[in-house]
């Protein structure tokens, strides 16, 4: 618990304390409680005293597996895939988010991505998507892949929404339309393979690279 202080016109406080918890196998959460007011110099109070509580999940069900911390699980992070970076991945994962009727991951959709921490269960997402009797190279085009979005790694994988074959999926290409090496102006195209239409716009996708 923090005393009072005085406070004046354009001043900042800011204060900081620390907790231990040692984490356990199962979800382990420590509720925290918050309680401000404003007193005049007479100890009049100003406002009614303003609370609220954060709650913080602290044991090892983290991505890295062997390993134990804590996270704010009430706050949505933001992943922002760089289209210098990853390229084409980048705008195909764009393009699913605003094509696909689930909108999963995109920003203010109110659709996060939530992770499947069950290993198995993500190859078995995987392997429904684009294991070998649902996805086959063409050989006629260098490296050519299947990968998906959402994620295998995440309970919004088709393969757990009603698109348990990939072949169900809503199917698109990236084409490369330069070879500068420059990753975002090489890969600037995306294609439908066929036309997407429910149920496909419910299921992940499944994508070649060409």
């Amino acid at each position: 618990m923090f005393t009072k202080q005085p406070v004046s016109l354009g001043q900042r406080l800011e204060k900081t304390y620390e907790i231990s918890d040692v984490p356990s196998a199962m979800y382990d959460y420590l509720d925290l409680d918050y309680t401000l007011d404003f007193d005049t110099a007479d100890s009049t109070e100003i406002t009614p005293p303003a609370t609220w509580d954060a709650e913080i999940r602290c044991d090892d069900k983290l991505s890295v597996t062997n390993t134990s911390g804590c996270v704010v699980d009430w706050v949505t992070p933001t992943f922002n895939v760089s289209r210098a970076q990853y390229g084409s991945s980048a705008d195909i994962i764009d393009w699913a988010q605003k094509n696909l009727s689930g909108h999963w991951g995109l920003r203010n959709s109110r659709q996060p991505l939530r992770r499947l921490q069950n290993t198995r269960d993500s190859a078995a997402n995987r392997q429904s998507i684009c294991g070998a009797t649902r996805f086959t190279a063409d050989p006629a085009i260098t490296d050519d892949s299947c990968d998906e979005f959402p994620f295998a790694g995440t309970h919004e994988s088709g393969a757990l929404n009603g698109g348990a074959d990939g072949r169900n999926c809503a199917q698109v290409t990236s084409v490369r339309k330069n070879t500068t090496g420059d990753l975002a102006f090489d890969w600037q195209t995306v294609i439908p393979i066929e036309t997407v239409a429910e149920p496909r716009s419910a299921c992940a996708i499944i994508f070649l690279v060409l």
